[in-house]
C-alpha cells in the first residue's frame, strides 16, 4: 500500500495572474479605479481594476506588498 502512495501525484489547480504595474513621477488621484479590459485565458472578455499608489518607491513596495497578500486571502484558492 505504501508503495502506491508514492506514486500518487498531487493535483493542484492551476491559476493565472494578469497584472500590471507603471511607475509615474508624480501623484494621481488614488480613489479612481477605472476598469481595463483583458481578454481571459478562456477567449471571453472581462475587466480589471487598476489601483493607484502614491509614496516614495518604499512606501509604494510596502502597501503593494500588502495589497497582494490581502488579495490573497479574499480571492485566493481555499
Amino acid at each position: 500500500m505504501a508503495d502506491r502512495r508514492r506514486h500518487l501525484k498531487l493535483v493542484r489547480p492551476q491559476y493565472t495572474l494578469c497584472y500590471g504595474m507603471r511607475l509615474d513621477k508624480g501623484n494621481a488621484v488614488e480613489q479612481a479605479h477605472p476598469h481595463a479590459p483583458v481578454k481571459l485565458p478562456d477567449g471571453s472578455q472581462g475587466s480589471m481594476a487598476l489601483h493607484v499608489i502614491n509614496g516614495t518607491a518604499e512606501e509604494i513596495k510596502a502597501q503593494l506588498l500588502e495589497s497582494v497578500d490581502a488579495f490573497f486571502e479574499i480571492y485566493g484558492p481555499r
